[in-house]
């Protein structure tokens, strides 16, 4: 689907702009037509191209007519014949209980991806019968390719993944960077206790103890949830390209990376921990943050930050989530993956099984039972359990991003501030730099107007 021999005109992103009203819908309308993705919009529209539907059998001028010759660069004007009957689609409407005004949009997605094959063609949408996946399946619904109708939310990540896959980075409309820096933003972000603790360790100088250690640990917090940023997008655009043994592959491959990081980041606050309260423990493969597991460190965590014990409880069930799925990995065998073709849900997805434990903890976490496929990807069938992937890692990332902004905010790295002498004065100083403020001002753009996770 990201193949550019298979997609050699830009991605076509057809706007149902009378149902797009949520905040993402908004962000998304801020972009515009550019080398890699263009808009048409099904309705009305004061910034982009309006498609020109005549759709009369009576006259027999059934056409859609996309007109973009004001722009010089990428301009053409195109006429494509609908070969639908306005009247089959109103019966079929009424068959299917979805209003006429509702299905015809389907059924112009499908007459513009049988004709351009050439290039990708997208649906965005907010209308509820159109985005179910039961309705797609029924009789007289227009067949389309995987992923052709979806919601903006969803639309944005598939657009941000498409650049990606042709090494483009849109921090904003006409905006790019370059795969370092979009990641960098993107971790800035989404973890603002952070940099404070980076700036109390950077410039507090000769006043830490084992301040290079300190700062490699930060350093490898920092690495660890920036690689399962990166894994994410490896997964999603495996998981948008296709059905087969070669994205199957791919997933699972970055999946088992994704699973050792998400362990790794409690170890690495583990660590930042020690050394922020120079906690005297030399059993080195015991310093962890689980509880039952590792208790001999975090007693004597706790009798450093007693907050940190009420907080662990808390989120025990992030915390003990993916160790038994690491150790698998890591001691044992590859997780096992399968093409799952279910008719009834209707949905084709690469899956992976995973043990019942597992499947019980995500069960505990997401509040879904899993006996439908639903937002988390995890899903029983005839006593066995399976997860999409990538279902999964967008939604449990963000569980672990929150667990550790809130630890790095009770690690209460301002405490530094008021027994170093001069470190408040530094790091202020440092953020009066002409490019720490460019840097901020990039950042406050990302975080505006970004379309990937």
């Amino acid at each position: 689907m990201f193949d550019d021999k298979e997609n050699k005109k830009p991605l076509r992103i057809l706007l149902d702009s009378a149902s797009l009203e949520s905040e993402s819908a908004k962000r998304l309308l801020n972009y515009s037509d550019n080398d890699l993705f263009e808009f048409v919009s099904l309705g009305s529209s004061k910034k982009h191209t309006e498609a020109k539907l005549s759709l009369d059998d009576q006259r027999g001028t059934n056409e859609i007519v996309i007109d973009k010759s004001k722009d010089r660069l990428r301009g053409y004007k195109e006429h494509i014949a609908f070969g639908y009957r306005i009247s089959g689609i109103k019966t079929i409407s009424k068959s299917l209980d979805i209003k006429y005004d509702d299905l015809i949009l389907a059924f112009i997605l499908a007459e513009l991806t049988h004709i351009a094959s050439e290039r990708k063609t997208i649906l965005v949408t907010e209308r509820k019968k159109l985005l179910n996946r039961l309705n797609w399946a029924k009789n007289g619904f227009p067949k389309l390719p995987a992923h052709s109708i979806i919601g903006p939310d969803e639309a944005m990540i598939f657009i941000d993944l498409y650049c990606k896959a042709k090494n483009k980075f849109l921090i904003a409309p006409n905006f790019y960077a370059n795969r370092g820096l979009w990641y960098l933003y993107s971790l800035k972000t989404k973890l603002p206790n952070y940099q404070q603790a980076w700036s109390v360790i950077v410039f507090g100088d000769k006043h830490l103890p084992q301040k290079e250690e300190f700062m490699e640990i930060t350093a490898s917090l920092g690495d660890r949830i920036t690689d399962m940023l990166m894994a994410i997008d490896e997964i999603g655009m495996n998981y948008y390209a296709d059905v087969n043994n070669d994205t199957q592959d791919a997933i699972i491959y970055h999946f088992n990376y994704w699973i050792t990081l998400f362990t790794g980041v409690f170890d690495s606050l583990a660590w930042i921990s020690k050394y922020r309260y120079q906690i005297d423990f030399d059993q080195f493969e015991r310093i962890g943050l689980r509880k039952n597991r590792q208790k001999d460190f975090t007693n004597l965590l706790f009798q450093k930050n007693n907050r940190i014990k009420t907080f662990l409880s808390k989120n025990s069930s992030v915390i003990n989530l993916m160790y038994d799925p690491r150790d698998l990995v890591i001691h044992r065998a590859r997780l096992k993956g399968l093409r799952f073709d279910n008719r009834n849900e209707n949905f084709y997805f690469n899956m992976v099984r995973i043990p019942k434990e597992f499947f019980d903890q995500i069960v505990t976490l997401s509040k879904e039972k899993g006996d439908t496929l639903g937002k988390w990807g995890h899903y029983k069938s005839h006593g066995e359990y399976f997860l999409e992937p990538y279902r999964f890692v967008k939604k449990v990332t963000p569980k672990l991003i929150d667990f550790v902004n809130e630890y790095l905010g009770l690690l209460d790295f301002d405490g530094y501030k008021r027994t170093i002498p001069d470190l408040k004065k530094k790091i202020n100083d440092s953020n009066k730099s002409d490019s720490h403020k460019q840097f901020l001002r990039h950042l406050d753009i990302f975080d505006k107007f970004r379309l990937g996770y």
